[in-house]
């Protein structure tokens, strides 16, 4: 699955290290967050290196509906329920200033990435209270915005508010750009971090600062960030339209996003814990959606993201731990990571130039509320038991039991095992234990892979690992 941006834009290749090297700043992954710190730091005269166990933009990046907005979905009541008023213009403050710096590296750079101001649009068909909630608190985080019940939308909607003057942009096309200059080593895997040194199976890099910008962080303990976050994927499609939105959408209750692209509509939805997805295919289901609303709908793209989800909503951008100063991250952003990972990049670049601003501010992963909290750890608790506790449930498939294109739990050879069957009847049966933390993998059958419902490690259906945190494959027991 190829998602619309990936279709026309090619990224110069870089090489692999091959060597020790030192460097002041070492960022562990080549997605948005990671190249934008190394841009960012480039600016203000800092010696700066991202690795990326592929090629940069291949995992998250590549796979959004690319707005860029301080528009976050029901966001600013929270923050003010959770962390007071001055906190929400801390938050809404960084995305607005986000919005303007891209538009500053584009019109710079004169980069050609269809950026274009357009209003970002929160609406609920059928809660209008939730939706005048969140403009209230908006207003109160200094937010431009206002409530209509007139939208462009092909539905009736309760109430929408309206976000002025917010952005969409081909990302791709936009890094392409911001890459080219950058120092960059593809095809080289951080393998640990210990001290000021990241081992990778490539080299080692010694480093004063050290930023982990690789979606998930795969340090385990100190930070304690599997414990803290849980992956989500959501699916979009695009067809060919020839209508126009001047503004984006998105669906306060039920996710529903739309906006366009050139002659493209582009609709996303079907958000699920990664693990835990439901039977009927979304892909097909936002098709139906489609073809409801819009008669010339017709699926032409489409793909899925993943994206980690915070205990409060809101991201982790800061020091890894508060008392190591020369260690960062740059994670949950929980679905909009375009603005965050701009506004991350800002955060770490001036932390790591030495200024004090952002020590304490409601990005800092060292916050914790409790009353925020509290919902989504017994949640993530329960599905880590969950997790475990599916090694011991008994299965009565076989390896003939496999259809062709489809998966099953199989017990192979007295245990337990993942089995897939290939058009054509070849059989793939791996283990089912995640190699991040041994929690047992259930199959996706609309992406082909099996996923960790515990943290989102994702592997294809020859075990070959696709999103971390894990950082191995799982293992093929045999192909058939």
């Amino acid at each position: 699955m190829k998602s619309l941006w990936s279709k026309n834009v090619s990224f110069k290749h870089y090489n692999s290290l091959c060597k020790n090297i030192s460097v002041n700043t070492v960022i562990i992954g080549g997605g948005i967050a990671g190249l934008l710190t190394a841009y960012k730091l480039s600016e203000k005269g800092i010696d700066a290196v991202v690795i990326e166990a592929d090629r940069i933009c291949s995992g998250q990046t590549k796979n959004t509906t690319a707005k860029i907005t301080s528009q976050h979905g029901v966001i600013y009541s929270k923050i003010i329920s959770f962390y007071g008023e001055e906190a929400a213009r801390e938050y809404a403050n960084a995305s607005q200033k986000a919005i303007s710096e891209y538009e500053r590296i584009i019109t710079e750079k004169q980069i050609d990435c269809h950026f274009e101001r357009k209003n970002a649009v929160l609406y609920s068909v059928d809660d209008a209270e939730l939706i005048k909630k969140e403009a209230q608190a908006a207003k109160k985080a200094g937010i431009d915005c206002y409530i209509t019940k007139e939208t462009e939308l092909p539905f009736p909607v309760q109430a929408a508010l309206v976000f002025k003057n917010q952005a969409q942009f081909h990302p791709l096309a936009f890094l392409s750009a911001v890459s080219e200059n950058l120092k960059i080593y593809e095809n080289t895997r951080a393998l640990k971090v210990e001290n000021n040194t990241v081992y990778t199976d490539k080299g080692n890099i010694t480093a004063e600062n050290i930023v982990f910008a690789c979606h998930f962080p795969f340090v385990n303990v100190p930070g304690l960030y599997f414990l803290r976050m849980n992956q989500e994927r959501s699916y979009v499609v695009s067809s060919k339209w020839n209508g126009k939105l001047s503004g984006m959408y998105i669906d306060a209750v039920k996710g529903f996003s739309f906006r366009t692209y050139e002659d493209n509509i582009i609709i996303g939805a079907g958000a699920h814990r990664a693990g835990k997805a439901e039977k009927n295919n979304p892909f097909l289901l936002i098709e139906k959606k489609g073809k409801m609303m819009f008669p010339d709908f017709k699926a032409e793209e489409q793909w899925s993201a993943q994206d980690c989800i915070s205990l409060d909503g809101i991201p982790y951008i800061g020091r890894f731990i508060s008392n190591n100063r020369n260690t960062f991250v740059l994670t949950g952003f929980n679905k909009w990571g375009m603005t965050t990972a701009m506004a991350g990049a800002d955060i770490i670049s001036d932390l790591i130039c030495g200024s004090d601003m952002y020590e304490k501010n409601i990005f800092s992963p060292a916050r914790f509320s409790l009353f925020a909290s509290a919902g989504n750890i017994c949640v993530n608790a329960a599905e880590t038991v969950k997790g475990f506790a599916a090694h011991f449930k008994k299965t009565n498939y076989s390896a003939r039991d496999v259809k062709e294109d489809t998966a099953e739990i199989i017990n192979y050879k007295g245990k337990k095992a993942g089995a897939y069957r290939c058009k054509g009847g070849k059989l793939y049966i791996i283990s089912l234990k995640c190699p991040h933390l041994k929690c047992c993998l259930q199959w996706n059958n609309s992406t082909k892979t099996w996923d960790c419902p515990c943290h989102g490690s994702r592997y294809d259906y020859k075990g070959n690992l696709i999103d971390n945190p894990s950082q191995e494959n799982s293992i093929l027991i045999a192909e058939i």
